[in-house]
């Protein structure tokens, strides 16, 4: 889950698993299943071993008692494995697929102080922002604005996103599947934002020393946020 790429491991794990699906539990299930959409590196023949027609049999088993988060899981999954690769075989029934979509879909929001002020800074540009925007698949967007006559995404990616600087699985998960379905998305890494404080920090501290050299006055912090984001969209435009 942390964005690296094992089919190598995967094929171990699917030679192993697979004569075995009749004994997993349903977190097992739900784990298994999202560890192969978020990876996303087998070949479907390769997947047919474990994704056949047992996987979703013993998914409709137990399908009474699996948890909300494993249900979310399974959604994702199904993203991947019906939408992404277009495959029907092996799937659970339409009834636990509906559960699965209504499962991901009810999970609540909670804006953070940084996408407060990234709200703040579309504001300011005049998109008005509209916030956590759902989609139908079920994922929310932090923030969705109209550029250039067209609907982007705002997605403001906190310390959880990431795993060093390098975005989660979960993180390239979600990216992948609103690509997949037409999205245009701007990510705002949480330190590319913090820095700009620290820079207008420096400049700050450096401005007593161009007193009276006739240099201009510095960018305050809300018109360097706001070239930024402006930047951030343009280069998303530009790269369609």
């Amino acid at each position: 889950t942390a964005g690296h790429a094992a089919p190598a491991l995967l094929d171990a794990i699917v030679a192993e698993a697979a004569p075995r699906v009749g004994e997993f539990k349903e977190q097992n299930l739900a784990n298994m299943a999202w560890s192969f959409a978020a990876d996303d590196s087998l070949s479907s023949a390769a997947l047919m071993p474990f994704f056949g027609q047992y996987f979703g049999h013993r998914c409709d088993v137990l399908a009474g008692s699996f948890p909300n988060e494993a249900l979310s899981q399974l959604h994702q999954w199904w993203l991947w494995y019906a939408g992404e690769r277009g495959q029907t075989t092996g799937l659970p029934s339409q009834e636990l697929l509906q559960r699965c979509r209504v499962a991901f879909s009810a999970r609540k929001a909670r804006p953070s102080r940084l996408q407060r002020q990234v709200g703040s800074t579309l504001s300011s540009l005049g998109l008005s922002p509209q916030e956590e925007v759902q989609t139908e698949e079920g994922y929310s967007l932090d923030y969705v604005v109209e550029w250039c006559g067209q609907q982007v995404a705002i997605e403001v990616d906190g310390p959880s996103h990431f795993v060093g600087r390098k975005p989660s699985g979960a993180t390239l998960l979600k990216r992948r599947q609103l690509r997949h379905v037409g999205w245009r998305l701007v990510s705002i890494p949480y330190w590319e934002w913090d820095e700009l404080r620290k820079d207008l920090t420096a400049e700050d501290n450096d401005a007593g020393e161009k007193e009276g050299s006739g240099v201009g006055s510095m960018m305050t912090l809300r018109e360097r946020q706001m070239a930024y984001v402006e930047a951030a969209i343009a280069r998303q435009a530009r790269s369609v």
